[in-house]
């Protein structure tokens, strides 16, 4: 790997974000010739990471601009992590979310398109797991307040993951605008450009600047030593990825992209992992703070009651993707955290 990028022509669009300042901080470690592209040139994750990237500045929704840039920079990988991601924000301003998310990454396939044959090795675009929505359920259980009270959804035996080539089931506007993301990759794949996707599920670690995500808002509260709060009941299953494995996930499709892997073209892959209910989430890092305390349940976020996200992941683990534990990221996370201190999060 750290041949392949080594002196490699890199552009990440969305760099000043979470996974995107990993993902640049990450490609900079690996000796690749790194550039962002993103609203503005500087964040609290950049700075927390240490990032010193060349950046430009400008809307990705603008196509005569985004040609520009990719023309003069002539990067060999793209990855299109820029967009919005909020999604009450999407939802409050649908117009908004589509510019950004769908014209946004037309722009940069179109760009990529345009350039000299055989300069763009690879397109990575983020796609995400809520273009499917949950999993049927077959029940879902009342939530018992307390510490280590683990509510288990019962599946529809009929469907207990999502398949990447499943069709989108999601209404709201972010998970519909990253399906269109999807069906644009597919398209380009098609026009013969080397693009594919990534969905990857909820991710967390170093550098979320966000207390609002479960796992960096109960860090928080905890390295103050208040008790977490959970604004679902408890019951959503998810998983949850630490960033260094989606970074992996990132720069394996693209080294696989590179190599001529044409399975890959055109395709969104997913990255999962175990499923686990939030109240037992927000256990285990209770259990690594060495707290004794009890997480607030609020049930304000009834949205949230029962949903179940599990990902078919078993093209990239076929590739030699494989997440580490759960627990070992999550300490690792902690630690960093612990650490760092907080003052630098946004609220």
């Amino acid at each position: 790997m750290t041949d392949f990028w080594r002196g490699r022509r890199t552009l990440v669009t969305g760099c000043a974000g979470f996974v995107g300042a990993n993902l640049s901080r990450r490609l900079w470690d690996l000796g690749a010739e790194v550039t962002g592209l993103d609203l503005v040139n500087d964040s609290p994750s950049l700075r927390v990471l240490g990032v010193s990237i060349p950046i430009w500045t400008a809307n990705i929704a603008d196509p005569t601009k985004i040609r520009e840039i990719i023309f003069h920079l002539a990067p060999e990988v793209v990855f299109h992590l820029a967009g919005m991601s909020h999604i009450a924000h999407c939802q409050r301003d649908p117009l908004a979310a589509w510019e950004a998310n769908v014209r946004g990454t037309w722009s940069v396939l179109e760009a990529c398109r345009n350039q000299p044959t055989g300069q763009i090795r690879a397109v990575i675009a983020a796609s995400s797991n809520h273009v499917f929505g949950s999993l049927p359920k077959a029940h879902v259980p009342t939530c018992a307040v307390g510490h280590r009270a683990y509510p288990a959804v019962k599946l529809d035996s009929t469907k207990t993951a999502w398949l990447e080539d499943d069709p989108p089931g999601q209404t709201d506007v972010y998970g519909t605008s990253k399906g269109m993301v999807d069906l644009l990759v597919r398209a380009y794949g098609a026009l013969g450009l080397p693009a594919a996707g990534l969905r990857h599920v909820n991710c967390y670690g170093p550098a979320d600047p966000y207390r609002s995500h479960i796992v960096t808002g109960t860090i928080c509260d905890l390295l103050k030593g208040k008790a977490p709060t959970i604004k679902s009941d408890g019951t959503p299953l998810k998983a949850y990825l630490h960033v260094e494995e989606v970074v992996q996930a990132y720069l394996l499709i693209a080294e696989q992209l590179a190599a001529r892997n044409a399975h890959l073209v055109g395709r969104a892959l997913n990255a999962g992992g175990a499923p686990i209910s939030v109240l037992a989430l927000v256990d285990i890092l209770i259990q690594l703070s060495g707290l004794d305390v009890v997480p607030e349940i609020t049930g304000e976020d009834v949205s949230q009651s029962g949903y179940v996200e599990i990902l078919d992941d078993s093209t990239l683990r076929g590739l030699g993707w494989s997440p580490a534990s759960l627990h070992a990221g999550l300490a690792k996370t902690y630690d960093w955290y612990k650490e760092k201190g907080t003052a630098w999060l946004s609220e």
